[in-house]
């Protein structure tokens, strides 16, 4: 009896054993990320190029980021300019989905994918939001010694003149693009379009008095809208007045309901493993909470945005559907 029981409890240990060592793999794997991450530098790649606003506050959240990173390590900034974004964004799809190649993702790039996504390689499902780094909303800009003292001045003239008051843009079908096609379809005048190679010449040509005015970010006109800057704020594309220019009225309060603000988001590739996306989120929204990160984005003229990574893919939709369904009004797109 007793050599047969213990016979029975090696066979029973045995098994035990070899149920807890296949739970063991079984289960291991899913937290294995997690547990080692981050084990080396963070990239945050950026569509702009160095210098550019975009730039300096992935720069603001990279120092941020890596405070509260459950590991030290570092978080760089790696610049890959071109196509709004489309670039960067195309390369950080193509490396291992881990968590160490994040793409720093513009609005401006929701306008580009609603206007050319069939010619690009990627969509918006193929990203995973972990928040947004501070948003700037979008105003009239002109030169401050130019015939436009106000706003009523600004559409007064363009409903004389239909096509004759002019606005640069980056581009044609740049996010400043969009901006000026919505003004127009919901204010019923018509402007003439001066696409230039980026905002840095559009703003330049308004300062010079070559155009008559640039639908831009606050954040984007930094010194120029400044005492002693050359550009003048006629109304803000906003539901409020900005904290900065508490005296410039917002469109709305004009009668036209025109709200579009600038924003950059975090986002990691499809595919990061769970464990990883939650390290990311919770280090980015406490790095977002930070006073020091607070106070940059403010002095470049952000404000910083509390977005849930929910948040911000709602929001990166609905620039997408805005911009597909306005372009297809103006003709730009089918």
């Amino acid at each position: 009896m007793f050599t047969q029981g213990s016979k029975l409890g090696s066979k029973a240990k045995r098994l035990v054993l070899f149920i807890l060592t296949a739970l063991s793999a079984w289960v291991l794997p899913s937290v294995g990320p997690a547990q080692d991450y981050p084990n080396k530098p963070i990239t945050i790649h950026v569509g702009f190029p160095p210098g550019a606003l975009s730039g300096l506050v992935v720069q603001t959240y990279a120092e941020g980021l890596k405070k509260y990173l459950p590991k030290p390590q570092a978080v760089l900034v790696n610049y890959k300019p071109g196509a709004s974004g489309a670039i960067a964004a195309d390369y950080v799809l193509k490396q291992p989905a881990d968590g160490y190649n994040l793409f720093s993702f513009p609005v401006d790039l929701c306008v580009k994918m609603a206007k050319d996504g069939p010619t690009l390689h990627f969509k918006l499902e193929d990203f995973v939001h972990l928040g947004t780094s501070g948003t700037s909303p979008t105003c009239i800009l002109v030169n401050k010694d130019g015939p436009y003292k106000t706003f009523e001045d600004f559409i007064a003239a363009a409903k004389k003149d239909p096509g004759k008051v002019s606005y640069g843009t980056p581009g044609i079908g740049s996010l400043i693009h969009l901006v000026g096609e919505i003004f127009q379809l919901r204010s019923g005048v018509k402007l003439n379009h001066i696409p230039f190679a980026g905002g840095g010449p559009a703003i330049t040509a308004v300062l010079g008095g070559h155009v008559d005015s640039y639908l831009g970010s606050i954040a984007a006109a930094g010194s120029h809208v400044q005492p002693g800057g050359g550009l003048k704020i006629l109304a803000v594309f906003a539901r409020e007045r900005s904290r900065d220019f508490p005296d410039v009225p917002t469109s709305l309060e004009k009668g036209y309901d025109v709200d579009q603000i600038t924003w950059h988001g975090l986002t990691a590739p499809k595919g990061t493993p769970p464990s990883v996306i939650d390290i990311l989120r919770k280090s980015f929204q406490k790095a977002s909470e930070d006073p020091m990160v607070i106070e940059a984005l403010i002095k470049v003229g952000y404000m910083p945005a509390k977005w849930t990574a929910e948040e911000v893919e709602r929001r990166a939709k609905q620039e997408y559907e805005l911009a597909r369904e306005v372009f297809k009004k103006v003709g730009l797109i089918q």
